[in-house]
């Protein structure tokens, strides 16, 4: 006998006495459902009408205009709870952090189609604004590689639509005209061209920073749990290998027509491989050496001496610095062929309105845009915010990326995001506030105003080589493959299509084949949900799976089943399946009854094969611990599982429903075919309800322990 079920029937009372002394002894009496919820009820609470939720959050106070002021300027509370101490470090890791924003902001510029000058812009303005709105300390806000390699296929599609409608115009105009105003023409076009690419990126910067902070004043920070790691992992590792790849024919010196749609990065490489001849080699000489020195210093004194070194060696900016003068004394442009970077004009832009004509499309890009922007930066802000024990605002946070990708969309600059080595450099460095962005805005400043003439002799291949070093980590995200296999064989799976699609088709079509890929593995993983079979310890009192484990029995006239998903009408099929598999199948079960009663009929006795069909099971009791949701399909097979066991004669219980489960059941009028006193608490009160029921079907004398332990075996 089973030693909880014989001291419930004696007391009708449960109790559970701890060994440890001093602990506390708990007990109970065994409930139903509907007897807790008339013990513990819960408390009316006087629900207020929408209008008078509104009349009441309808005043103000100085405490209410501060709090909302601290919440929209988030700048305030850092500057209000500002420490002397923090100063230093916010100024080391802005400065540090600016030595990787001048070659990127060169670099990404380039990698959108535009030219260096908008990279420092998006360098500049991104970083001043998400300074005074957002809520990390660590958030690099500005250039990034994979933004700009989005905004390239804008740019180019903006491009092309604007030469293919002038084409004929420029042809006309050379044919008809002598040779130095064909020349104006085309310089007047290459100019419109120019403008037309820098217009696009403005473009899609105002539209990608309305969606971002329409999703923030919105409320709708929460999306971003919708995005699984394996998600962002394979599609930011395939575009790694797009914006690599499209740094490979500028470390060659070799000019590849621009390529769109699927297969692009397909088409770029046989392209290119059919004119590797035409490869300059001092440009590949130089590109070799930048990426071998960057990545010497990089993993085996920067990574390998990080937690000695206060400041990581700024190995990006010093050969920056380098190539620059050497590259400027050594004629590498004339001697060697070399292509530099070229016209850096200085200061800013006036700044103008985004032209809106080219919104309808370039929508969807925009949209692509804006949620990798929010997936890449909040990824980032989370990951520095747990290991610094602070917390961030994903709303204000939203709203701080769209008003920072809106207003440096007036000045000329690109869509934004933050990029992972400047905001781990911020991390490392300790930045304590969002004030780190005062030195590193200074700076570029600087370089803006002044500085930034004296890089024009610097070689585009250091620049592609800096670009594909950039990429390391996001490459080196091939080593979670395993890993995912072994956690989860669907996340490896979104994995791997994602990044399939992205790189052997586009980046586009990577990003819908993920996200449909991965809603694709709820459904499967919904229909492939698995049930157990929950058995009885014959060492103590305790309930747990019965597979595959020793010291569990399974007791033959009650069965307790637990399903391991939601119970909805995509797998409500499945839970009926695995039920009877596993438990009884209640169909089978009543064709040989009716064959036993024709046995009987015919006979008049029955055999004993007929003693055989009759079946042990009396009582199943469903475990609904698991079950978070139940629609209209689930009940009505609960329904029909309940009637085809009624016709056998078992009967069913459930335990563990929850409240919410409960009210459902109860809106669905299932309690008219279900008995209430049925649904248990927990799976104690039911084994005690089963054998209270079975003890006084039998009269037996509960007195008696000798009697009970007999009477009482399940």
């Amino acid at each position: 006998m089973v030693g909880i079920v014989f001291f419930f029937i004696i007391n009708s009372t449960m109790e559970v006495k701890l060994k440890a002394k001093d602990l506390i002894s708990t007990q109970r009496r065994w409930y139903s459902s509907e007897a807790l919820d008339s013990v513990y009820y819960k408390v009316p609470v006087k629900r207020r009408s929408k209008i008078g939720k509104i009349k009441d959050n309808c005043f103000c106070s100085r405490t209410r205009v501060w709090k909302v002021l601290t919440t929209l300027l988030p700048i305030i509370k850092f500057i209000e709870k500002y420490k002397t101490p923090n100063i230093l470090g916010d100024f080391l890791s802005g400065l540090t952090a600016t030595f990787l924003h001048l070659p990127q902001g060169l670099g990404f510029g380039i990698l959108a189609g535009l030219q260096p000058i908008n990279g420092l812009y998006t360098t500049f303005f991104p970083v001043l604004i998400y300074m005074f709105f957002g809520t990390s300390p660590h958030v690099s806000f500005g250039s990034n590689a994979v933004m700009a390699l989005l905004t390239q296929t804008v740019v180019k599609r903006e491009a092309d639509r604007y030469l293919s409608s002038n084409a004929l115009h420029l042809i006309s105009t050379i044919n008809h005209s002598d040779e130095s105003t064909g020349n104006s023409s085309s310089r007047y076009l290459q100019n419109n061209l120019e403008d037309i690419k820098v217009g696009a990126a403005m473009t899609a910067s105002l539209l990608t920073g309305l969606i971002l902070a329409g999703l923030g004043i919105c409320r709708l920070g929460f999306l971003t749990r919708y995005m699984s790691v394996s998600f962002i992992g394979g599609f930011t590792t395939a575009a790694a290998i797009h914006i690599a790849s499209s740094q490979v024919p500028k470390m060659l010196g070799i000019v590849v027509s621009p390529h769109s749609g699927a297969g692009k990065l397909v088409k770029m490489y046989i392209e290119l491989f059919s004119n590797i001849e035409l490869a300059v080699i001092s440009e590949l000489v130089i590109a070799v050496i930048t990426i071998i020195i960057l990545l010497i210093v990089k993993i085996l004194i920067n990574e390998k001496y990080k937690d000695r070194m206060k400041i990581p060696i700024p190995i990006d900016f010093i050969v920056v610095i380098i190539g620059t003068i050497v590259s400027y004394f050594g004629k590498f442009e004339n001697n060697f062929d070399v292509k530099i970077v070229g016209d850096i004009p200085s200061g800013f832009p006036m700044p103008k309105v985004p032209a809106l004509h080219t919104a309808s499309s370039m929508i969807m890009d925009c949209v692509v845009m804006a949620i990798l922007s929010l997936a890449m930066t909040i990824s980032l802000a989370k990951l520095t915010a747990k290991k610094h024990g602070i917390s961030i605002d994903d709303n204000q946070e939203l709203i701080a990326y769209g008003i920072s990708n809106i207003g440096s969309s007036f000045f000329s600059c690109f869509p934004q995001a933050t990029a992972p080595p400047r905001t781990m450099v911020l991390s490392n460095l300790g930045a304590k506030s969002t004030l780190n962005a005062i030195p590193t805005g200074l700076i570029i400043l600087l370089i803006i105003l002044w500085i930034g003439t004296l890089f024009e002799s610097l070689p585009v291949a250091i620049l592609a080589a800096m670009i594909i070093v950039a990429m390391k980590n996001l490459l080196m995200q091939f080593g979670d493959i395993p890993r995912l296999w072994r956690i989860n064989k669907f996340d490896c799976i979104i994995w791997l299509i994602t990044f399939s699609v992205s790189v052997l088709v586009d980046l586009d079509y990577g990003l819908m084949a993920g996200i449909g890929f991965s809603i694709l593995s709820i459904v499967i993983q919904n229909q492939m949900a698995s049930g157990k079979v929950i058995g009885y310890s014959d060492r103590e009192d305790i309930f747990v799976d019965s597979k595959n484990r020793v010291h569990v029995i399974e007791i033959s006239s009650i069965k307790i089943f637990q399903y391991q998903a939601p119970l909805h009408f995509a797998n409500a099929e499945n839970f009926r399946k695995i039920l009877y598999s596993q438990v009884a199948d209640a169909i089978k079960l009543k064709n040989r009854k009716e064959k036993d009663e024709i046995v009987k009929v015919e006979n008049q006795d029955v055999s004993e094969k007929g003693k055989k069909l009759e079946q042990n099971i009396r009582h199943i009791i469903l475990d609904f611990q698991m079950i978070s949701n139940v629609d209209l399909s689930g009940i009505n097979i609960l329904t029909q599982i309940m009637k085809e066991y009624k016709a056998v004669d078992i009967e069913i219980y459930i335990v563990k429903c929850s409240s919410k489960i409960t009210e459902t059941l109860r809106a669905a009028d299932f309690f008219e075919n279900f008995p209430k006193e049925n649904m248990l608490y927990d799976l104690a009160d039911a084994v005690y309800v089963i054998n209270s029921n079975k003890a006084t079907d039998n009269n037996e004398n509960t007195t008696t322990k000798s009697n009970l332990r007999e009477n009482t075996k399940l």
